[in-house]
C-alpha cells in the first residue's frame, strides 16, 4: 500500500512539475514557483478547474437522485441534468477562450454596451410573456434550448462598468473628494438592484452589494466612508428582509432552526443532518440519501451539504481550500498589474465570487440566514456557469498581462520559442500596459492664433469694463490662501500606488 501511494504521489508530483515548468524556460529561471511568469495563470486554472470538477461530480450524483424519483414514469429524464450541464459547458468553454484572448482594453470597451444590454434584459424579464415565472419569481427568459437569467449577466456588466468608471476618474485625477466615488456609481447600482428586487431576488441583490463594496475597497476609499457604506448596505438588506414575511421568517428562525424543524427551519436542519452524516470521509460519491427529497435544492443552493455527506469533511475542506486559492490568486493578479482598471475589476470579481461562496456555505452550515444563492463554479445553474466561465477567462487574461508574463511572452516570441499550447489556442502575445497621456496645458505663446484670440478678448473686456473706483481707505481683506487638498486615505490595495 505504501509503495502504491508513493508511486502515485511521485507521478502526481512529476505531472505538476511538468505543468509548472514552461518547456522553453531557461534553467536559471526555474526558481521559486510564485516568482515564475505564469504562476498566476496556473494557480487560477488549478483552483477553478478543481471547483468545476466538484460541480460535475455533484451534477452526476444529483442526476441519479432525480432519475430515482422519476423512475416510475419519465425515464427519458435519466441524465437530463448532466446533459443540461454539458450543454452549458459546451457554450462556456468557447466563451472562456474568447475572454482569455481579449486584452484589458477590450473589456473596457465592452462595459457600456454590456450595461445597456443588461438593463434591457432586466426590464424585459419583468414583462409577462417574456419572463418565465417560477415559485412566484420572474427571473428567466426562455430562449428555446435553454433559459437564461439576465441578472447573472448584469453582475458582469456592472462589474466592468464600475471598474471602467472609477479607473477613468482615477486617471483624470478627479477622485479628490469622497463624493466623487459615489456619483454616478451608487445610483447605477441602486437602479439595477431595484430591478432585481422587482423579480424579486434578494440573494442576487447581495451579490451586487459585494461587487460595489469590492470596487470601493479596491479604489482606496477612506475607512470612515467605507464603514458608513457597509452600514447602509446592512440596513438596506435588513429592511428588504423585514418587508417580506417569508424573508423575515428566515431571518428570525436561523438562530433557532430546531424550534420549527418541519417548517421554517426545515432547510437548515436537513442541511446540518446531511453534513453530520458524512463524517470525516463521507458515505461515498452517489451513496448519500439526503438528496432524495430531504435536502431541498440539493443540486443548486444546498450542494455543499451533499458534498459534506458524500465526500465528508475532507471534501468540504478541499472545496474551502480551492476557494482560498482562488481568493489569493485573484488578489495577487490585482496587485501585480499596473493598469488601474485591471486592479479594480480583478479585486472586485474576487470579492464577489468568494463572498458569494462564504454566504452560501454560511447558510448551509447554519451560520447565516438562508438567502438562496448558488455556490460559484459548483451549483447547477446554466447562466451562472456561463458568467463564471467569462469571469475566469477575463482573470486569466489579466494574469497574462502581468509585467513578468508580458516580458517573458514577448521574449519568447522574439526568439521563436512560444509553447505549443499557446500556438494551438492562438493566444496573442500580450502588450505592455501604457498609461494614457494626459493633456498638458500649452502656453498661449506657442500658439499665435490662440494668443491673438486672447488679446482680442482682453481688449474687448477692457473697453466694456467701467472706470475703476478709487480705492477705499480701508484695506481690502487678504485673499484666502488655498490650502493643500487632503488626500483620501486608502483602505484597499490600490491606495499606496494612488498616493504616490
Amino acid at each position: 500500500m505504501k509503495d502504491l501511494l508513493s508511486s502515485v504521489s511521485g507521478a502526481v508530483s512529476a505531472q505538476w512539475r511538468a505543468l509548472a515548468h514552461h518547456p522553453d524556460e531557461e534553467p536559471a529561471e526555474r526558481g521559486r514557483f510564485l516568482d515564475r511568469p505564469y504562476a498566476s495563470v496556473q494557480l487560477l486554472l488549478l483552483a477553478v478547474l478543481g471547483l468545476l470538477g466538484f460541480g460535475v461530480l455533484m451534477a452526476v450524483s444529483t442526476t441519479i437522485a432525480a432519475s430515482h424519483d422519476s423512475a416510475s414514469g419519465a425515464t427519458s429524464q435519466l441524465w437530463s441534468q448532466v446533459v443540461k450541464e454539458i450543454e452549458f459547458v459546451a457554450v462556456g468553454v468557447p466563451l472562456f477562450w474568447v475572454a482569455m484572448r481579449l486584452p484589458p482594453r477590450a473589456f473596457r470597451m465592452l462595459a457600456y454596451p454590456a450595461l445597456a444590454l443588461a438593463l434591457v434584459a432586466l426590464f424585459a424579464v419583468l414583462i409577462p410573456g417574456i419572463g418565465v415565472g417560477v415559485y412566484g419569481a420572474r427571473r428567466w427568459i426562455d430562449l428555446g434550448p435553454m433559459q437564461l437569467q439576465p441578472s447573472e449577466f448584469a453582475k458582469v456588466a456592472l462589474l466592468l462598468w464600475g471598474g471602467d468608471l472609477l479607473a477613468r476618474k482615477q486617471q483624470l485625477g478627479t477622485l479628490r473628494r469622497a463624493r466623487h466615488l459615489f456619483l454616478p456609481l451608487v445610483p447605477g447600482f441602486a437602479l439595477v438592484t431595484a430591478l432585481i428586487m422587482l423579480e424579486p431576488d434578494l440573494g442576487t441583490t447581495l451579490c451586487f452589494m459585494l461587487i460595489l463594496l469590492g470596487l470601493l475597497w479596491m479604489i482606496g476609499m477612506p475607512a470612515r466612508y467605507f464603514v458608513a457604506v457597509v452600514g447602509v448596505v446592512v440596513g438596506a438588506v435588513t429592511l428588504l428582509a423585514v418587508t417580506a414575511p417569508y424573508r423575515l421568517e428566515r431571518l428570525t428562525t436561523f438562530l433557532h432552526p430546531f424550534k420549527d424543524a418541519q417548517n421554517s427551519g426545515f432547510h437548515t436542519v436537513e442541511g446540518l443532518y446531511a453534513l453530520a452524516s458524512g463524517g470525516l470521509w463521507g458515505v461515498g460519491l452517489g451513496q448519500g440519501t439526503s438528496k432524495y427529497g430531504w435536502v431541498p435544492n440539493a443540486n443548486s443552493d444546498y450542494v455543499f451539504a451533499i458534498i459534506g455527506e458524500e465526500l465528508g469533511l475532507i471534501g468540504c475542506l478541499t472545496v474551502l481550500g480551492l476557494f482560498g486559492l482562488f481568493a489569493y490568486t485573484g488578489m495577487r493578479v490585482a496587485r501585480r498589474n499596473a493598469d488601474p482598471f485591471v486592479r479594480l475589476v480583478a479585486g472586485a470579481a474576487t470579492v464577489w465570487l468568494c463572498g458569494q461562496a462564504v454566504i452560501n456555505i454560511g447558510y448551509v452550515t447554519g451560520l447565516l440566514p438562508v438567502t438562496g444563492i448558488p455556490l460559484p463554479f459548483i451549483s447547477a445553474g446554466g447562466t451562472s456557469l456561463l458568467a463564471s466561465f467569462f469571469v475566469l477567462g477575463m482573470m486569466v487574461s489579466f494574469a497574462r498581462h502581468e509585467a513578468p508574463a508580458v516580458t517573458y511572452a514577448r521574449r519568447a516570441e522574439r526568439l521563436g520559442r512560444r509553447s505549443r499550447m499557446e500556438r494551438w489556442l492562438r493566444v496573442p502575445v500580450p502588450r505592455v500596459y501604457a498609461p494614457p497621456k494626459r493633456r498638458a496645458r500649452t502656453p498661449a505663446a506657442n500658439h499665435p492664433a490662440r494668443a491673438a484670440q486672447s488679446a482680442r478678448g482682453a481688449a474687448a473686456t477692457s473697453r466694456a469694463a467701467p472706470t475703476p473706483r478709487p480705492a477705499r481707505a480701508a484695506a481690502a481683506p487678504a485673499p484666502r490662501r488655498a490650502g493643500p487638498v487632503t488626500p483620501l486615505r486608502a483602505t484597499g490595495t490600490d491606495g499606496p500606488r494612488r498616493a504616490r
